[in-house]
């Protein structure tokens, strides 16, 4: 018989001192132990849900715009706006947590046909010492391809993928622990309430038009004419295609800060009562035929007080 056989398990039932207490999240709960509870069952659930729901909002609120990206669903699914929480923000919010990451392993190259193109793999394994919780294998990763690397070469370009891709292996295991993959944007308004920060400051990634038209560029598709601009926030129209029976329009780029102030203009009719005049044929003057333009009369030379007024 070993030591480990003669040790005295511990009492977790109601009646012993040395019972764990329920409302801790970090305490594994069946839901038999909850029925045994009884009436206290209850009381145990809402505070676990209280914790976490501040804890959450805390780790929302430590969020900057800078650390958030949006996405959008298409209209035709509802048109809900997620965030991401970039590797930044996971950084700002892994000690709230409490996470953990170990067991990590020397970074991997994966080489291409195309010596200036590389990727790096990083594995490693993630622990909440609030919940307890446990994820192994997580894998991350970065390419030589990405935006960061630019004006990048040799050395310089090996450590900084490396170092990225350390970063994402540590920002996909906060998200994954800490429940940030996608994030409604909701939940961010009423965490940053109170706060100067704004949403319309995040940055805008996938369903919210081109990328050149997020930098505020227009569709190849949209008229050639100068987009309305939205009466509730100021904002210049993005020009909607078509699709099925919805003809093209114009809508509000920053629409689900003003939900219950609609803004949507019919591309077609904009376009028609927006056009820029035909510019004048060659040779044209707006004189009779066979007459002879004046010259424009001249303008006087311009001077120092004109100049630097």
């Amino acid at each position: 018989m070993t030591p480990a056989d003669t040790e005295t398990p511990i009492d977790t039932t109601p009646e012993s001192s040395e019972a764990l207490d329920l409302r801790r999240p970090d305490v594994p709960a069946t839901l038999a132990e909850l029925a045994a509870r009884k009436g206290e069952a209850l009381e145990i659930l809402e505070a676990r849900v209280t914790i976490l729901a501040t804890l959450n909002k805390a780790a929302l609120r430590t969020i900057h715009p800078t650390d958030l990206l949006l996405f959008k669903s298409p209209e035709e699914h509802g048109g809900q706006v997620t965030a991401y929480v970039q590797d930044s923000g996971c950084e700002r919010v892994r000690d709230l947590y409490g996470i953990e990451i170990f067991n990590v392993s020397v970074p991997e190259k994966v080489l291409t046909n195309d010596p200036k193109v590389f990727h790096y793999i990083i594995r490693g394994d993630g622990r909440c010492k609030f919940t307890r919780q446990t994820i192994e294998a997580i894998e991350g990763g970065r390419s030589s391809t990405d935006d960061f690397c630019k004006d990048k070469a040799g050395a310089e370009l090996e450590l900084s993928v490396r170092k990225a891709a350390r970063a994402n292996l540590d920002g996909r295991i906060v998200r994954e622990l800490a429940g940030l993959s996608s994030v409604p944007i909701e939940a961010i308004k009423e965490a940053w309430t109170g706060t100067a920060k704004r949403i319309e400051d995040c940055r805008r990634g996938r369903g919210f038009g081109t990328h050149s038209e997020r930098l505020g560029g227009r569709s190849e598709k949209a008229p050639d004419v100068d987009p309305p601009v939205c009466p509730h926030c100021k904002s210049i129209g993005v020009y909607r295609p078509g699709k099925g029976d919805r003809g093209a329009f114009y809508g509000c780029p920053k629409w689900d800060t003003h939900k219950d102030q609609k803004f949507i203009v019919n591309a077609e009719t904009w376009a028609r009562d927006h056009a820029r005049p035909a510019p004048p044929a060659v040779g044209a003057t707006g004189e009779p035929a066979g007459s002879v333009a004046s010259p424009a009369p001249a303008s006087p030379p311009l001077t120092a007080d004109d100049i630097f007024k």
